[in-house]
């Protein structure tokens, strides 16, 4: 099967070349899909177990290459993600993802009753207006937290049955750097762990004493990008973030 252009959910299909094959028990498999989109190109192999029409899996091994976030929309039935994609995140990401997705007819995933593994790489990435980053406005000073921006985001994140795992990761941003930790489930209820060098909590500390009083969320990100010295030994401050994203709290905590 051959598509030259396709229009679904917003996003532009070009160049679609397919081999599907379906047998008698309901399954569809694919054994090739390559296709491009949202400025990057998209492979795709596995099947989708369709033999019962009220529990419907998808068996992905799916891989994206330098796709465009700004053009890209995904809906995850409850989770959120949808609003976490196309508002907060910007960057390229390219993500190799496998797992037993259960999906509705309309193939949109239910992710209480799926398990995903994701390795994800996002480069000269943004965050903006992110809650989870604005809880740390105490810790950080002066700096712009409703603008952040990363040369890479790297990490392998696993969802099982509407719960997110992020391991330990390091991110190298405008905010400095720092460690995190944790996770997240369907009803926003979050559990991180972020570890901040004690050289920026104590600048933020001189900031809060005597620094200006102009709105730091008006600052522009301009900084550069600080890096991990690795010559050098860092005291890290660690803290809990736990509760919800709109009712949450901030206490000292190690991730067990």
């Amino acid at each position: 099967m051959s598509v030259g252009h396709f229009i679904r959910n917003r996003i532009d299909f070009k160049n679609i070349n397919a081999s599907l094959r379906t047998t008698k028990d309901h399954f569809v498999y694919v054994d090739t899909l390559s296709m491009e989109a949202a400025g990057g190109q998209f492979n795709l192999s596995g099947y989708f177990n369709g033999s019962d029409p009220k529990q419907i899996y998808l068996s992905p091994n799916l891989t994206l290459k330098n796709v465009d976030l700004d053009q890209l929309l995904f809906k995850f039935e409850n989770f959120g993600q949808d609003h976490l994609v196309s508002e907060n995140l910007h960057g390229k990401v390219s993500s190799h993802i496998k797992g037993k997705i259960r999906v509705y007819p309309d193939l949109v995933p239910d992710l209480d009753e799926s398990e995903i593994h994701m390795d994800v790489q996002v480069l000269n990435g943004r965050l903006v207006n992110y809650k989870p980053m604005l809880m740390l406005s105490d810790y950080m000073g002066d700096k712009n937290l409703r603008n952040v921006r990363f040369d890479t985001l790297q990490n392998r994140l696993d969802i099982t049955k509407g719960k997110m795992t992020i391991p330990d990761m390091t991110i190298e941003s405008t905010l400095g750097h720092m460690e995190l930790s944790g996770t997240q489930d369907m009803e926003q209820n979050i559990e991180y762990y972020v570890r901040i060098p004690w050289k920026t909590v104590k600048r933020a500390a001189v900031y809060k004493l005597f620094g200006n009083k102009k709105d730091k969320d008006s600052i522009p990100t301009d900084d550069k990008i600080i890096e991990v010295d690795p010559t050098k030994k860092i005291r890290y401050l660690n803290l809990k973030i736990h509760g919800n994203i709109d009712d949450y709290k901030v206490s000292l905590g190690k991730d067990k």
